[in-house]
C-alpha cells in the first residue's frame, strides 16, 4: 500500500505539467520524428541506389558499411530520445515527491542535458540497455516504437510447435526479464545520481540484491493493478452504453449517451498511451526511494534548471482548458457520428462490403496434416476459397507437394526432395511425426492435386520454392496448370523474384504473386508480379491503399489469431492466408455492417483516432 499511495503521489502531485510534457513529446514524436526517420531511411536507400527492400534484398542492403554505420547513429539518437523523456519524467516526478511545483519548460531543459549525456564514449553501452531491455517496462518515446513491431505469427508459431525453439525461447525471456529487473534502477541512478551507465548499473545491482522477487512482483503487480483499473473504468461506461442502445429510450438520447462512451474511451486509450510509460516508471521510482530511504542513504535531489523562470498556473491553465476542450470536442463528435450511423443503420446493411476471401495455409492445416490431399479436402469442407501449396521437385523430376525439401520435419527421414526418385518419395509418411490420427497420407504430386481441385472447383496459390538442384521449375509448373485446364483458377507464387520474373517469362498468360515477408519503399517497380502476397505484419493500411493504387491485390499471411484477422481487416487486405479457415470466415462474417453497441464504439474509436 505504501508503494502505491507513493506513485499516486508521484503522478497526482504535478500531474498537469507530466501530462503536458508527456502529450507534447508524442504529439511530435508522432509528427516529426516518425516521419524524419522515414525520411533518413528512404534518403540512405537512394544514396545506395535502392528504390525499396524486402527480405531478399535486405541482406545486401545492410552489407553496405556505411549503411551499418548510419542505422547505429540512428538507434544512438533514439536512444538520445529516449532519455530525454525519461530523464524528463524523473525530474518531474523528483519535484513531486518534494512536494514542489515544476514546469515543462524546466522539465524540458533537464531532459535535453542528460540526452546529451548518451554521446559521452563512457556511456557507450547505454544505447543498447535503452533499446533492448527498457521496452520490456514499456519506458519512453523508443520503447513505444520498439515494442510497436511485433514478433511475425507465423514466427511464433513455428517457435511454439517445435519443443527445443520453444524452450529456448522462454530460457531468453527469463533471462532478459532477469537482467531487467537486475537493472531497473539504471536509468534513477544515471539521472539522479550522475553516475556513468557502468557506474550505474552496478549500483542497480547492488540495490536489487536481495530484494529481486520484491522488486518482480510489485513492479509487475503494480502495472497490472493500474492496468486493470483502467480497463473496469472503460467496461463500466460501455454496459451503460449497451443497455441505453437495448432501451426503448429515442435516437436523440441513445447517440449521447453512446457518444459520450465512445469518446471517454478513447480519451482513456489516449491517456494510457501519453501516460502509460510515465506511470510505469512511476513505481521505479517509488520502489528506488524507497529502498534508499531503508538502507538511510542519503536521497539524490538535483535542482531543475532555473535559467528560465515561469509561474507553473499559468501553463497549467493552459493544458487543462486544452485537454477539456479536447475532451468536449471528442464528445461532440462521437455523438453526430452515433446519430448518424444509428439513423442510417439501413443504408449502411445494404451497402456490400468488400468480399474478403480466405486461402487455407497449407490446407486446412490446422485439423490435418499439412500439404497432403486430407488438409486439401478438409479445407474444402471447411468453405475455403483458395487452398495454397508447395511446390517440390524430386530427383526424377516429378513436381510434388511438401513445404520443406528435406523430410526429416515431417517423415522423421533426412533427405532431401533432390536425392530421392518420387517412387521412394511416394512411400514415406506425410502425416507428421505426432500426428497418429491421419498415419498413413502420402506426398501427393501437383498433377493429383489440379484434377482434384478442378473436380471440386477449388482455386490454388501455388507456392513455388525454386533451388539450384531443381530443373526447369517454373516451366514445368506452368505447363501442368496449362494441361489441366486450371489457367483461370491458379495463381503461383514464390518468395524469389527471380522465380516470380520466371515464371512471367514463360507464363505471361497466369498471375504471378511475389511473396514478401518485409516490405517498404516503391515496390510497384516490382513489376513481373501482379498480386502481393505480405507477412501480415507489413500489411498496413498505407501499404495496402499504395497497392490498390498501384492495382495490385493483397494477400496478408498467415494469420490465426482473431485480433490480427481483423486488424488487416481494417486495413484493407483482399484475402487471408491461414491455418485455421473456420475462424478466418466468422471474423470476416462478423465484421460485417450489422450494427451493435460493440462495432458502433469501435467504429467511432477508429474513426475519431483518425480525425
Amino acid at each position: 500500500m505504501k508503494t502505491i499511495r507513493s506513485v499516486i503521489r508521484l503522478l497526482a502531485r504535478n500531474f498537469w505539467t507530466l501530462l503536458g510534457f508527456e502529450a507534447l513529446l508524442r504529439l511530435l514524436t508522432t509528427l516529426a520524428l516518425v516521419p524524419v526517420v522515414q525520411f533518413f531511411i528512404d534518403n540512405l536507400m537512394a544514396f545506395y541506389g535502392y528504390s525499396f527492400i524486402t527480405l531478399e534484398s535486405l541482406p545486401i542492403f545492410l552489407s553496405h558499411p556505411g549503411v551499418i554505420v548510419a542505422i547505429m547513429l540512428l538507434l544512438l539518437v533514439l536512444s538520445a530520445i529516449s532519455i530525454f523523456d525519461v530523464s524528463a519524467v524523473l525530474l518531474i516526478f523528483d519535484q513531486s515527491r518534494e512536494d514542489k511545483d515544476i514546469t515543462m519548460r524546466e522539465a524540458l531543459s533537464f531532459g535535453l542535458k542528460q540526452a546529451a549525456r548518451t554521446f559521452y564514449p563512457r556511456n557507450i553501452l547505454l544505447p543498447l540497455y535503452a533499446l533492448l531491455l527498457v521496452p520490456l517496462l514499456n519506458l519512453g518515446i523508443t520503447s513505444n516504437i520498439i515494442n510497436s513491431i511485433p514478433i511475425p505469427e507465423f514466427i511464433m508459431d513455428y517457435i511454439l510447435e517445435n519443443q527445443a525453439y520453444t524452450a529456448l525461447y522462454a530460457l531468453v525471456g527469463l533471462v532478459l526479464g532477469y537482467m531487467f529487473i537486475r537493472l531497473i534502477y539504471t536509468f534513477p541512478s544515471f539521472l539522479l545520481e550522475g553516475k556513468s551507465f557502468v557506474k550505474s548499473v552496478k549500483r542497480s545491482v547492488s540495490l536489487t540484491r536481495k530484494h529481486f522477487w520484491g522488486d518482480l512482483v510489485s513492479i509487475v503487480g503494480l502495472k497490472l493493478l493500474f492496468d486493470g483499473v483502467l480497463i473496469v473504468i472503460v467496461i463500466i461506461p460501455s454496459i451503460i452504453a449497451m443497455l441505453v442502445f437495448l432501451s426503448s429510450a429515442s435516437t436523440f438520447i441513445k447517440s449521447i449517451v453512446i457518444g459520450i462512451v465512445a469518446a471517454t474511451a478513447v480519451a482513456i486509450m489516449l491517456l494510457t498511451f501519453i501516460l502509460g510509460s510515465a506511470t510505469s516508471y512511476a513505481i521505479v521510482c517509488a520502489r528506488y526511494w524507497n529502498r534508499l530511504t531503508t538502507l538511510e542513504e542519503e536521497i539524490p535531489n538535483p535542482e531543475p534548471p532555473k535559467w528560465i523562470s515561469r509561474p507553473t498556473s499559468p501553463t497549467n491553465r493552459w493544458i487543462i482548458g486544452i485537454a477539456a476542450a479536447s475532451y468536449v470536442v471528442l464528445c461532440v463528435s462521437a455523438t453526430s457520428y452515433a446519430q448518424y450511423s444509428i439513423t442510417n443503420k439501413n443504408e449502411k446493411i445494404d451497402t456490400p462490403a468488400p468480399q474478403v476471401e480466405v486461402t487455407a495455409h497449407r490446407g486446412a492445416s490446422k485439423h490435418y496434416p499439412e500439404n497432403t490431399m486430407a488438409a486439401f479436402r478438409g479445407a474444402k469442407l471447411q468453405g475455403a476459397d483458395w487452398v495454397e501449396l508447395d511446390v517440390q521437385q524430386s530427383k526424377d523430376g516429378i513436381l510434388f507437394i511438401a513445404h520443406d525439401s528435406n523430410f526429416i520435419r515431417i517423415s522423421g527421414v533426412n533427405k532431401n526432395a533432390w536425392e530421392m526418385d518420387y517412387s521412394e518419395i511416394a512411400k514415406l509418411d506425410a502425416s507428421g511425426l505426432l500426428n497418429k490420427q491421419y498415419k498413413g497420407e502420402r506426398y501427393p504430386t501437383l498433377k493429383q492435386v489440379l484434377a482434384w481441385a478442378k473436380t471440386n472447383n477449388m482455386r490454388l496459390n501455388v507456392e513455388l520454392k525454386p533451388n539450384k538442384h531443381y530443373f526447369n521449375l517454373e516451366a514445368q509448373t506452368a505447363q501442368e496448370i496449362r494441361d489441366a485446364g486450371m489457367t483461370k483458377n491458379v495463381i503461383v507464387t514464390s518468395q524469389n523474384y527471380d522465380c516470380v520474373k520466371n515464371i512471367a517469362r514463360v507464363a505471361p498468360d497466369m498471375s504471378r504473386v511475389y511473396v514478401m515477408s518485409l516490405v517498404y519503399g516503391k515496390i510497384d517497380e516490382l513489376d513481373a508480379a501482379n498480386i502481393y502476397s505480405v507477412e501480415e505484419n507489413s500489411c498496413t493500411e498505407r501499404f495496402v491503399r499504395y497497392a490498390h493504387e498501384n492495382g495490385k491485390q493483397v494477400l496478408a499471411w498467415t494469420i490465426n489469431r482473431p485480433a490480427n484477422m481483423e486488424r488487416v481487416l481494417e486495413n484493407g487486405v483482399d484475402n487471408i492466408i491461414t491455418d485455421d479457415v473456420p475462424t478466418a470466415k466468422r471474423v470476416i462474417a462478423s465484421n460485417s455492417s450489422e450494427i451493435t453497441v460493440d462495432s458502433l464504439i469501435n467504429d467511432m474509436y477508429y474513426y475519431m483516432l483518425g480525425m
